[in-house]
């Protein structure tokens, strides 16, 4: 945990803290990170702002010496995605794939020796849970824990370096997989926030405890009155919840 004396208080900052900038705009984007400082160093730019800001607005976050998760779930030819992840530049430090084994080799092939970005499988939306899965697969035999079970263990196979993972199955994931993957966790909420559109979603203290790496915190902190105070209320809990874990 990083600290901050400017003379006034101290500031707290988490490096496990990814905070998604899904704005209409490069101004409402930077005001954000403006705003939060030295708390936050990554920063997730998924379809919303990079298609209205594209990679020079990653760039500029990555000036500005933050790191970025490039949430872009890339499928495509292996040529085109080894061509994406040459085009990537130094300081992206996630991207998420959709596709097998070749897509994940043409993805690792096309970062080089840099071992960075690193490559990030989606196991399924924290938006959807067991219904979903079985209407979206036609089958009602279908669980989702060996869903799950199974893409992580097939992600890890193809070479992918982590997963993105909600709910309890990240606890499931970690106890299978142990420290070989790195697991991301989406739609972080704070105790008593709504959970909008995730339908899986854990506090930081959860998420952490059931063994995530990388907490990803949106609309509480971008849409709320008092940014902030909820940063800072999310990273102390965070940073406590890591002490605890060692």
């Amino acid at each position: 945990m990083a600290q901050e004396n400017d003379g006034k208080s101290v500031v707290q900052s988490c490096e496990r803290i990814i905070i998604a900038l899904d704005f209409d705009s490069r101004e409402q984007a930077l005001a954000l990170v403006e705003l939060l400082g030295e708390r936050i160093g990554i920063y997730k730019v998924g379809y919303q702002l990079f298609m209205r800001e594209g990679m020079s607005f990653v760039k500029e976050l990555v000036g500005l010496g933050k790191k970025v998760f490039l949430d872009l779930k890339m499928g495509d030819i292996d040529r085109t995605i080894a061509a994406a992840l040459r085009a990537v530049p130094e300081g992206v430090e996630f991207v998420t794939i959709n596709g097998g084994k070749a897509t994940v080799a043409a993805a690792k092939q096309g970062r080089g020796k840099r071992n960075r970005p690193l490559v990030l499988s989606l196991t399924f939306l924290s938006s959807l849970d067991q219904n979903d899965l079985r209407a979206l697969m036609m089958n009602e035999d279908l669980e989702l824990d060996e869903y799950i079970r199974v893409f992580t263990r097939r992600s890890i196979e193809a070479g992918c370096d982590g997963v993105v993972a909600s709910g309890d199955s990240i606890r499931k994931i970690r106890q299978k997989f142990g420290t070989r993957v790195v697991i991301v966790a989406p739609g972080i909420r704070p105790e008593g926030k709504s959970r909008n559109d995730h339908k899986r979603a854990l506090t930081p203290t959860m998420a952490i405890e059931y063994g995530a790496d990388y907490l990803v915190v949106g609309r509480p902190v971008t849409k709320a009155e008092n940014s902030l105070e909820i940063a800072d209320d999310i990273i102390r809990e965070a940073n406590a919840a890591l002490a605890l874990r060692g």
